[in-house]
């Protein structure tokens, strides 16, 4: 509408309706033009409600008495909803299934914040994505228990704000700060850790970075499915390699890996280059590759067994594959840093480089031209031939009975 046009539909107002109205209609006008059609809402993971009560410096967590013995435990677990593929969510069932087996009474406990998910849809997602049947309520509706354990970062807000007897812990599987830029998330984040729960790492790696907030703590180690990703030498070798692409996934390093992959690909174009983790439809890639997006513990197992190595990165704690890789017997090529090797522990068969994408490549081209390439093979899964997860889910169980019953 032009300026003229305006001022002649005011004017015509004015002459039916009076100057008065007039005015008010305009005014009430220019108030609605100015208002944002939408407003973004405040989204910082956790529920603002839950991060206003959890006044942690003024009224610190302290853990109460150790209850003695007890032949089983309740335990809680508190997660944020469920989403299909997790593989944090999938180790916190390989746990909360050992200690179901060992008899103790486990529960999930749903934390919904900002995003809603009902208890049926996390039921489902936990029997058809990590086949585990476990008992699952809204954290409303909290039945007291002797250990309660917050996950992501998230949780460990109402976690800290539930009234309970129970001993709290946090299962911390990364250093979740550094999942965010620097802002509010990451600050929310590192103030977990100065709650006073008591720490389950992944890693000692986490371990060492948690005790920087006074934070008590101890750690498992990572193991691998040897019934799946054991070494078939039945399997034979193909001129193939992979790599773990998540470009959802920052710390994953996703752009260092595709730069060090075309450097690679110009010196071996005979290898064939998968990519797997995610659905990489929609990224340029300047070489051929295959596109595998999220496979299953089977099919990630097969393409282990035909790749002769895997670029695997990260940028905060270690993830769990490089144990399954050489399990397989498949080379893992993993940038350099203790967040890696601290957690790994000494292990010829792991090429750490820097995170230069130029080194990468040369440790790749290094490991295909090898001439005793099989018998490496053998020989990385033999290295860890003993790493399952069967002692790390013992471990949990009596750091749980240790500090709730005094053990």
């Amino acid at each position: 509408m032009s300026k003229q046009e305006k001022l002649y539909k005011f004017y015509t107002y004015t002459k039916n309706e009076g100057l008065r109205k007039a005015v008010k209609k305009t005014r009430d006008y220019v108030a609605k033009q100015q208002q944002p059609i939408f407003q973004q809402p405040i989204d910082v993971m956790a529920a603002v409600e839950d991060i206003k009560r959890a006044n942690y410096i003024d009224h610190p967590y302290a853990a109460p008495p150790k209850i003695g013995p007890k032949e089983k435990l309740k335990i809680g677990w508190v997660l944020s909803p469920l989403s299909p593929g997790s593989g944090g969510q999938n180790t916190i069932c390989r746990f909360a299934r050992y200690l179901q087996q060992q008899g103790h009474d486990v529960t999930f406990y749903l934390y919904e914040a900002i995003h809603p998910q009902s208890v049926a849809q996390a039921v489902d997602i936990l029997r058809s994505s990590f086949h585990f049947d476990v008992k699952v309520k809204k954290i409303a509706d909290y039945e007291e228990s002797d250990a309660l354990i917050a996950t992501g970062w998230e949780t460990a807000y109402p976690v800290f704000n539930v009234d309970t007897k129970a001993h709290k812990f946090y299962f911390v599987q990364d250093f979740e700060p550094l999942f965010y830029g620097l802002g509010s998330k990451a600050v929310l984040a590192e103030n977990t850790y100065r709650m006073g729960f008591y720490g389950i790492t992944a890693g000692r790696w986490l371990t060492k970075k948690v005790s920087e907030y006074g934070m008590a703590a101890d750690y498992f180690n990572f193991g691998a499915d040897m019934d799946i990703y054991r070494y078939k030498p039945e399997v034979k070798k193909q001129k193939k390699i992979c790599f773990y692409a998540r470009p959802v996934t920052e710390r994953r390093a996703f752009e260092l890996g595709v730069i060090a992959l075309d450097i690679f690909h110009k010196k071996h174009p005979e290898y064939e280059i998968e990519f797997f983790g995610w659905d990489t439809g929609n990224y340029q890639i300047p070489f051929p590759y295959k596109n595998r997006g999220i496979l299953s513990h089977e099919d990630v197992a097969r393409l282990y067994h035909e790749s002769e190595a895997c670029l695997v990165l990260s940028l905060t704690n270690v993830s769990l594959l490089p144990l399954e890789l050489l399990a397989a017997g498949c080379i893992p090529v993993m940038n350099e840093g203790e967040n890696n090797s601290l957690v790994l522990g000494e292990n010829d068969y792991i090429h750490y480089v820097p995170a230069s994408p130029i080194q990468m490549a040369a440790e790749l081209s290094k490991i295909v031209e090898k001439d005793d390439l099989t018998a490496y093979a053998q020989a990385a899964s033999d290295s860890v031939a003993n790493a399952s997860w069967d002692a790390s889910y013992a471990k949990v169980e009596a750091i749980l009975r240790r500090e709730v019953q005094g053990e």
